[in-house]
């Protein structure tokens, strides 16, 4: 009977010394991960809708400020009429349209709109700004592709475009259309400034991407981490460009903010992108914005 219970007493004994050392073994496996529950599910908090316009065929554009009577930036060939800007509908889709046409000699009306919303990225967030835009032109009854035609400058870009500091708050173009008849290139860019009216970065930050005919999803993520900013411009989900200050020894990021949302349609060009005397936009040239959406998140 002794024997019995010393035996059971160190059978005990190994058990419990057994139990210790698997539950340091566990503790040592759980103290390597993150102490943070928060670390294991997300860094980034979900997307929240700041702004959209389906351009619904039942609705207006009383988002938007339609530009009137006002020569382009980069031409003064091509002045905007507030008519040119509207609902209409392509492909089954219910869309904003702009439209270019020749209204004299060497002079040409199209369509320019500004959101009356703006943004800039606050410290530790992040937005993500996505449109998708189809570019045509039209002879008559026939369409014909945007590479067809010659002088024409479509542009989707945020700016501060409500007060005369351009570009001391910078500039950021998602995407610039150029036609050269029967070939078109496109390009994403930034501009910006110490002083007004002048931009420091020449085409420094230029970088351009191949589109083809049809509708095309053009995207601009705008980050502030920490107070370190970058943008990043996707075309049809595909990184296109990746913008930081190293960019360019001139480039401040953190200086860009209360930026609008852009879409104009221009023609020629004052500074010799076009020769203007071989403009050929058909009997009109269009951008169609199927829809815009702007959204936030912590990060």
């Amino acid at each position: 009977m002794r024997t019995l219970v010393k035996f059971l007493g160190l059978l005990l004994l190994i058990c419990f010394v057994f139990a210790c050392e698997v539950e340091d073994a566990i503790v040592e496996e759980v103290s390597d991960k993150p102490e943070n529950v928060d670390e294991l599910i997300s860094a980034k908090g979900p997307w929240s809708r700041q702004f959209t316009d389906n351009f619904n065929s039942n609705g207006n554009l009383n988002k938007w400020e339609r530009t009137h009577n006002r020569a382009d930036y980069n031409s003064s060939r091509c002045t905007y009429r507030n008519w040119n800007s509207e609902i209409a509908s392509l492909d089954g889709r219910s869309c904003l349209r702009l439209q270019a046409y020749k209204s004299g000699d060497d002079s040409y009306e199209s369509g320019h709109v500004k959101s009356n919303f703006d943004f800039h990225p606050g410290r530790n967030e992040e937005y993500r700004l996505t449109a998708r835009i189809k570019l045509i032109a039209r002879e008559g009854n026939n369409y014909k592709g945007f590479a067809e035609t010659y002088g024409a400058w479509p542009a989707f870009w945020t700016v501060n475009e409500r007060s005369n500091t351009w570009p001391t708050r910078g500039e950021i173009d998602i995407m610039e259309g150029y036609s050269f008849g029967n070939s078109a290139r496109f390009a994403s860019n930034l501009f910006y400034g110490e002083n007004y009216l002048q931009n420091q970065l020449g085409t420094n930050a230029e970088r351009g991407y191949s589109v083809g005919e049809g509708w095309h999803t053009y995207q601009q993520r705008w980050i502030n981490r920490n107070g370190s900013v970058t943008v990043q411009i996707y075309v049809d989900g595909n990184r296109v460009a990746n913008y930081t200050n190293s960019v360019d020894n001139d480039l401040k990021l953190e200086n860009f903010k209360d930026h609008n949302i852009v879409f104009n349609l221009n023609v020629g060009s004052d500074t010799g992108i076009f020769n203007n005397s071989r403009i050929n936009i058909f009997w009109n040239t269009y951008m169609y914005v199927d829809y815009v959406r702007l959204d936030k998140r912590s990060i």
